[in-house]
């Protein structure tokens, strides 16, 4: 079978439905719980590079994550089959959820193994989560739901969710004109590109009128575009991702910079 986002199938449903996933290509089976509810199975198995998968389940505005236990009024545990296998150990369940919960599973990203890249492939159609307003929008809960489930269950995506906000406060707070994100990908550079340094050329913030007002640079050694850094000026790095190419891949890079500025990726003058 594909894998699946955190392996959740639907065994019946009734009413609306209560799987939100990007591609539910688990194989569903007929099925049908007392007084409508649905029954679902659901696998704790790690996925690829160790992600660790997560089902949430959602009623009345509140987030449950389900632990292999049941929840009162939320779900009920009807099963599980356990299967031995080292590392990949894991639990099917099988489970009983109240026609009013919605259920969300899903495992860490692929690339950065955070909660908010893996829900950007589940229910996010593969945007990037990187603000609280956007992270509490895929979920369908409100920002103070969305802070405390974060906070309790995923404290590393709060704590770079709050970065980020600080940081956009911050060059608001400085800039006369305020503050805006503006992106900036490169990479897949050819033989003549690698030869004249590609990967430790910076990435320049230019002002509408043209000077340089900062720059993100790559990290000495190995490290290089994994762990880039602001090297001078009104300029915050809030995120930085890497993909798949021909030599080395592509990097791309959300900043924080005066209103106005514009980014480039080049060799020094």
């Amino acid at each position: 079978m594909k894998e699946v986002q955190g392996h959740l199938s639907a065994m019946g449903r009734v009413g609306k439905p209560v799987i939100s996933t990007a591609k539910p290509t688990a194989k569903a089976c007929q099925g049908q719980g007392k007084g409508g509810r649905t029954m679902l199975e659901w696998s704790d198995e790690l996925g690829s590079r160790g992600r660790k998968p997560w089902l949430l389940l959602v009623k009345n505005g509140v987030v449950h994550r389900f632990r292999g236990e049941s929840i009162p009024g939320v779900v009920a545990v009807l099963g599980g089959d356990y299967v031995k296998n080292g590392k990949w150990s894991h639990t099917t369940y099988r489970l009983e959820v109240d026609p009013s919960v919605r259920a969300v599973a899903g495992r860490e990203g692929w690339r950065n193994g955070t909660f908010r890249e893996g829900l950007a492939a589940v229910v996010g159609g593969g945007q990037p989560l990187d603000r609280w307003a956007a992270v509490a929008n895929a979920l369908g809960v409100s920002l103070t739901e969305c802070r405390r489930l974060l906070g309790e269950e995923f404290p590393r995506d709060a704590a770079a969710l709050d970065r980020v906000e600080a940081d956009l406060g911050a060059i608001d707070d400085e800039c006369e004109g305020g503050a805006e994100e503006i992106a900036i990908s490169f990479g897949a550079p050819s033989r003549r590109q690698m030869a004249a340094g590609f990967w430790n050329w910076p990435v320049r913030i230019f002002d509408s009128a043209g000077e340089e007002v900062g720059r993100v640079a790559p990290a000495e050694g190995a490290d290089g575009w994994w762990k880039p850094a602001v090297t001078g000026g009104m300029v915050r790095l809030l995120a930085c991702e890497r993909s798949d190419g021909i030599h080395g891949g592509y990097v791309s890079l959300r900043l924080a910079v005066p209103s106005g500025c514009r980014a480039e990726h080049g060799q020094p003058e």
